[in-house]
C-alpha cells in the first residue's frame, strides 16, 4: 500500500475510532463482560413513581444473573426500584447495579433492582483517572504513616449523594469538616452521634454567619453505600445538602482513603463494622488544619476554629 493511500485510509479510520470511543451509550448487548455476578448495567428508559418501577435496556447481565433476566439482553425490563434509586436513574440514564428476585402483592414474582451506580463511560473514565493518582500517592507512603495536621489531601474522586463526581476540588474556596460514617451503623455513640454533630455543626455556622463553611461525610462500607443509600440517609436526618456532600466509590478507592486518614475498619458480626473514626478540617488549599482522632469531637470546639478561620 503506498504512502497517499495509507494517507487516506488513515484520515477515513481515524475519525470512525473516535466516534465508536466517544460513544457513551452505545454497547453490544452481552452476559457476564465487565459486572460482577448478580449485576446488571444498562440505560434507563422510564419509570414509574407510583408503582416504583423503572424500565431499562440491558445491556449486560453477570454469570449469576438467571435467564430470565439475562434472556432480555438488548431489551427492556422492568424492575422494581426503591425511590431514590428511582430518582437517581432519572439524572443517571446508565447505569449498573444488583439485582434479586423478590415479590409484589400487585404483580406477584419480580426483580428488585437496588445498589444502584451510575455507570455512563466519560465520568467512569475521569473517577478511574484520579483515581489512579490516589493509588499512587497511597502506595508511595511510608510504613504506618497517615496524614496529619499541615499535610494536604491526596487527589480523589468519589460519587455523592445525587451521582455527581465529586473531587478534591470540592474543598477549594472554603472550609471543609471531613469525616468517616456508614449508614448501617447501629451504635448510637458513633455514625449517628458523629452526623447529628455534624448538622449541629453546619446549623451552628449559618446561624452565627460564618462564611464558605462546607460538610462531607465519606463512607466505610461502599459495598452498601451506593449513591442512592447516600440520598436516603441525607434526608432521614434532614441534612442541608446544599452544603453537605456524602462521598462513596467502590472499596480499593476507600480502602486508599481510610489507609490515609488512618481509619482503620473490620467486618464485625454483631456490629456490621467495627471501625475508628476520625474528624478533621480542611482548609481552602485542601491542607489539613485540625483533627480529633475518636468519637470524642464537640461541635462548640469546631466551631470555634470555624470562627477563628473565618477572622483569618
Amino acid at each position: 500500500m503506498n504512502f497517499s493511500v495509507r494517507l487516506k485510509f488513515f484520515t477515513f479510520l481515524f475519525p470512525l475510532c473516535l466516534l465508536l470511543f466517544a460513544c457513551d451509550d452505545v454497547v453490544s448487548p452481552h452476559s457476564n463482560k465487565g459486572v460482577a455476578d448478580m449485576e446488571v448495567r444498562g440505560k434507563f428508559s422510564s419509570g414509574d413513581e407510583n408503582k416504583s418501577i423503572a424500565e431499562v435496556v440491558l445491556w449486560e447481565t453477570g454469570a449469576g444473573v438467571g435467564n430470565e433476566v439475562s434472556s432480555k439482553l438488548g431489551k427492556t425490563f422492568k424492575f422494581s426500584v426503591q425511590p431514590f434509586d428511582l430518582s437517581l436513574l432519572s439524572k443517571k440514564k446508565v447505569f449498573r447495579g444488583k439485582i434479586q428476585e423478590t415479590f409484589s402483592a400487585q404483580s406477584g414474582k419480580t426483580f428488585l433492582l437496588h445498589s444502584v451506580w451510575p455507570d455512563g463511560r466519560s465520568e467512569r473514565i475521569r473517577l478511574n483517572n484520579v483515581n489512579r493518582l490516589l493509588r499512587r500517592d497511597t502506595l508511595s507512603m511510608r510504613e504506618g504513616a497517615v496524614l496529619g495536621v499541615g499535610d494536604f489531601l491526596p487527589p480523589f474522586a468519589l460519587y455523592d449523594q445525587d451521582g455527581e463526581i465529586l473531587t478534591t476540588e470540592y474543598f477549594d474556596g472554603s472550609v471543609t469538616v471531613l469525616n468517616f460514617i456508614f449508614t448501617r451503623c447501629s451504635v448510637a455513640e458513633m455514625c449517628p452521634a458523629s452526623t447529628i454533630k455534624m448538622k449541629k455543626l453546619q446549623e451552628l455556622s449559618e446561624k452565627t454567619r460564618i462564611d464558605f463553611v462546607k460538610f462531607l461525610s465519606i463512607t466505610l462500607d461502599p459495598e452498601f453505600d451506593a449513591p442512592g443509600i447516600l440520598k436516603q440517609y441525607a434526608q432521614a436526618y434532614n441534612l442541608q445538602e446544599s452544603s453537605f456532600r456524602l462521598g462513596t466509590a467502590d472499596k480499593p478507592v476507600i480502602d486508599d482513603l481510610t489507609r490515609q486518614f488512618g481509619v482503620l475498619r473490620k467486618k464485625d458480626q454483631e456490629l456490621g463494622m467495627d471501625h475508628t473514626m476520625r474528624t478533621l478540617i480542611v482548609n481552602s488549599r485542601r491542607q489539613i488544619i485540625y483533627q480529633v482522632p475518636g468519637k470524642g469531637w464537640a461541635v462548640e470546639d469546631f466551631l470555634a476554629r470555624l470562627q477563628e478561620g473565618s477572622k483569618g
